[in-house]
């Protein structure tokens, strides 16, 4: 009974808050490309020009345009990496600099009590498919030395607490479509319990390549209706929905404990006042949304 009160009682005094978040998508890179996105009803959806899709029937993805990878990544580097990691790099330094953390000023202490918890559905796969293509093709030397390290679904937490000099726990939830949202609630659980102080935590994954569309055409599951006006394909909420959109990129947030807030100052507080002033100008779409819903019960959503 003393352990199970001592629980609650650190589960009460523990409040997680969110001081930073970042963002890479299809139609946005940057919070604020992100958030005037959607709120101008804008699609990140388009036609493939990471591979040559004329011979499949789905051609369209959302993939992230006008993203440099070597801003990110070292260009020497860039071979032995797989496009997840410049994303999920350039989300968690935004995520960062909203939250005002510069990790490397951090004290060692600090740094061991500030974990990376990452969720992927697929992590470095297409990097995994291009070695394979290789081998396959009997160009060995044209082969990443680092095939099998950056190929596992670990490295891509390990990735950015080396590059950020964060000293505490490194995890990859992979759950399928729900990972990064468990691995959110992991991180939140991990603050709650006293185990950690702070974590960077989110989401990122870059699939598009043709092994990987063609493994979920296998399946059936993608929409093939939508090629000539790729915009309108992501329709979840619409009778005539015939399947989802394959897409990449990268998000994440910064969690705190409430307690440990005090040494960012206001940091949290500006930007949950922004996120309220963005929750304001969305009311509209929200309730728009929800009518739609309602109607389309009986008929397909026009998304014209």
């Amino acid at each position: 009974m003393l352990v199970y009160s001592r629980l609650i009682e650190v589960r009460v005094q523990r409040r997680v808050v969110i001081t930073g978040m970042g963002t890479v998508s299809p139609n946005g890179v940057g919070n604020s490309s992100f958030s005037q996105a959607v709120l101008d009803g804008r699609s990140g959806v388009r036609r493939i020009s990471r591979f040559d899709a004329s011979e499949i029937s789905v051609q369209i993805a959302g993939e992230v345009a006008d993203f440099d990878e070597l801003a990110w990544v070292d260009r020497r580097e860039r071979k032995h990496v797989s496009r997840v990691l410049p994303l999920a790099i350039a989300a968690a330094t935004e995520a960062l600099g909203v939250a005002g953390i510069d990790a490397a000023s951090l004290p060692l202490a600090q740094k061991r009590r500030f974990g990376v918890i990452i969720g992927s559905g697929g992590g470095s796969q297409e990097f995994t498919e291009e070695q394979y293509r290789l081998f396959f093709h009997r160009q060995y030397k044209s082969m990443s030395l680092f095939c099998v390290p950056t190929g596992v679904m670990g490295t891509l937490s390990s990735e950015l607490s080396v590059r950020f000099g964060l000293r505490g726990p490194s995890h990859v939830v992979t759950t399928g479509c729900t990972s990064s949202t468990d691995a959110l609630g992991y991180a939140m659980r991990q603050i709650q319990s006293g185990r950690l102080d702070m974590v960077l935590s989110g989401g990122a994954d870059a699939p598009i390549a043709l092994g990987i569309v063609k493994g979920f055409l296998l399946m059936k599951i993608l929409t093939d209706s939508w090629n000539h006006a790729p915009e309108r394909a992501s329709r979840p909420f619409s009778v005539d929905r015939d399947g989802f959109v394959l897409a990449e990129g990268a998000w994440m947030f910064v969690l705190l404990c409430l307690k440990t807030t005090n040494m960012q100052g206001r940091v949290g507080q500006r930007f949950w006042q922004r996120f309220a002033a963005m929750a304001r100008h969305a009311r509209p779409f929200i309730a728009c949304a929800c009518r739609s819903v309602a109607k389309n019960r009986q008929e397909p959503l026009n998304l014209q």
